[in-house]
């Protein structure tokens, strides 16, 4: 199972490693695209170090390459696909915008590019919450449960026969004493008659 996770991990990250790439060498482009989405947002924002479109395009390039080969590496998994997933939620609301479009040809092509991303950005959410523990572990920890519930119940059984074998000891020791007194009783009789 392994290497189908690792290869889907590499999958998954390789257009956020691509994209990061293209947006730290030529941001332009990108940032002409955006730009005018991007501008009422960033100027909302007083903590942004940058308010330049193209900064802020190689700033979301490296963070996307930083995040992508950490996710391809198997670093900080969790932490990587909810960086890459939170750089998705902009580009879902704001991109690809299908239904604007009056050429059909453009139109199935837009939302192609949003279904892909829609997809992506479903595959990162999996990731992200995909169970920590290894499967080697996990199994080890349901033996271990299966061990414990089989202890307890060997347990209670064991505790039911010393129960059951005390209350037949006793009733054992009861006849036993009433037969010896029953004997005394007995022996103090003829003992009386001589």
């Amino acid at each position: 199972m392994r290497p189908f996770s690792t290869l889907a991990r590499s999958l998954v990250a390789a257009p956020f490693v691509v994209t990061g790439i293209e947006n730290l060498r030529n941001p332009g482009p990108r940032a002409d695209q955006v730009g005018p989405t991007m501008k009422p947002i960033v100027d909302r924002l007083d903590w942004l170090p940058t308010k330049d479109p193209e900064s802020l395009v190689r700033l979301q390039g490296a963070l996307s390459l930083g995040a992508g080969a950490l996710l391809t590496l198997g670093r900080f998994k969790r932490l990587s696909t909810l960086v890459l997933a939170a750089q998705m939620v902009p580009v879902l609301l704001t991109e690809h915008h299908y239904w604007t479009e009056d050429d059909p040809e453009r139109r199935a092509d837009q939302r192609s590019q949003l279904l892909k991303s829609a997809s992506l950005f479903g595959a990162l959410l999996l990731m992200a919450t995909e169970p920590r523990k290894h499967p080697r572990v996990q199994a080890l920890r349901r033996q271990a449960h299966d061990t414990r519930v089989k202890a307890g119940a060997e347990a209670r059984h064991l505790r039911r026969q010393a129960a059951s074998e005390i209350k037949h000891s006793r009733k054992e020791a009861a006849l036993q004493v009433r037969e010896a007194r029953r004997e005394a009783a007995q022996k103090a009789r003829k003992a009386v008659r001589r």
